[in-house]
């Protein structure tokens, strides 16, 4: 049919013109927000781009039904416009028979977003959190600059090499221990990194250098010459944490009892349950009045949209907390939505304002 199949294509593209936009914009705001923290040391700036795309694969399963519904309600918004939806009306074709193509439309982006809301998304979950707990059991030192003062990760040192080679070994080394007692400065001319393979524990090997403690000038002040000083950078690795319950398997979470767990599953199968009930939702908030404009009914989508996302939000919380029964889930969410969705339909069908209170 030929209204399906410009419904398909035109809902299509306008879907994945605003994915794009979402995506720019999320990619923005996360990028500045690894990079400030890469910034303060927090981060290696070697894995922010990973931690940058890791991140995307997360969020995509909610960026996705959001974009699809904006694609579907411009698209239908365009129709009223246009007035192509009058001329549709006037040949038979209304609403009842619009929700068809856009159920099936909705289904099959329901099961692109079902891919990355079951699997995907807990997958680069885990991913995130394995290379953030690698990089936390990693000192900074290899990721100094020649000439550059760099503050090492949780030990309150400043360090400074003037040349750095390869392994790495370090030359004109200045090493500021900020956290000691007494102020406390090392100098060697040369050193390199070292980790012992059974303890696991990382150490800066200095060669021919000395420690300055206290202050000059006063009676504790000490000079300490030596020929080979061994630094902890640091500490022996701490046994990596189980998996979040975010990067944990959907299948795992499906045979557990645990109430956390539960949650987490009801959260990620309302992404794709979302899509369909959206969709439709969007078909009815779609239609413009010349005399009110389309601010208003835009405004209503976006607000609805925020209403439920909240209150599955706050679903979920009911959930690990044992307030709400496994049993009811998050369907008394999408529940609420589909009867307020059904009889948002009826009075659309019957070409009655969306609500009595602006009759």
């Amino acid at each position: 049919m030929v209204i399906k199949r410009a419904f398909y294509r035109e809902a299509i593209l306008t879907t994945l013109a605003v994915t794009l936009v979402l995506v720019v914009l999320f990619l923005f705001l996360v990028l500045t927000k690894l990079l400030g923290k890469a910034a303060i040391g927090e981060y290696a700036s070697g894995i922010v781009f990973t931690l940058l795309g890791l991140e995307l694969g997360r969020r995509l399963e909610v960026l996705l039904p959001l974009a699809f519904y904006l694609g579907v309600l411009l698209t239908f918004a365009r129709w009223y416009r246009d007035s192509e939806m009058t001329v549709l009306a006037a040949c038979g074709v209304g609403l009842p028979s619009l929700c068809r193509p856009v159920v099936i439309l909705a289904t099959c982006f329901a099961v692109v977003v079902g891919i990355f809301s079951l699997y995907l998304s807990p997958k680069a979950s885990a991913l995130s959190e394995q290379a953030k707990n690698d990089d936390a059991n990693r000192t900074t030192i290899t990721s100094a600059s020649a000439g550059v003062f760099t503050e090492l990760r949780n030990s309150g040192r400043i360090f400074y090499a003037e040349k750095i080679g390869a392994g790495p070994t370090f030359e004109n080394i200045f090493v500021y221990d900020r956290k000691a007692a007494k102020k406390n400065i090392l100098v060697a001319n040369s050193g390199e990194q070292y980790r012992d393979s059974q303890t696991r524990e990382e150490f800066l090997v200095l060669r021919n250098g000395s420690i300055y403690e206290g202050t000059a000038g006063e009676r504790d002040y000490r000079i300490t010459k030596f020929d080979n000083y061994r630094l902890r950078l640091i500490a022996k690795e701490d046994d990596r944490p189980a998996t979040d319950v975010e990067g944990l398997p959907s299948w795992t979470l499906l045979k557990s009892s645990n109430p956390r767990h539960a949650a987490e599953f009801q959260w990620r199968l309302a992404k794709p349950i979302s899509v369909v009930l959206l969709a439709v939702l969007a078909l009815v908030l779609a239609h413009t009045d010349a005399r009110r404009g389309r601010v208003g009914n835009l405004l209503g989508a976006i607000l609805i949209y925020f209403v439920y996302t909240n209150m599955l939000g706050i679903g979920e919380t009911w959930l690990k907390d044992g307030s709400v029964p496994t049993a009811i889930g998050l369907w008394w969410v999408h529940g609420a939505l589909a009867i307020t969705t059904a009889y948002l339909l009826k009075r659309r069908v019957q070409n009655k304002p969306l609500l009595a209170l602006w009759s």
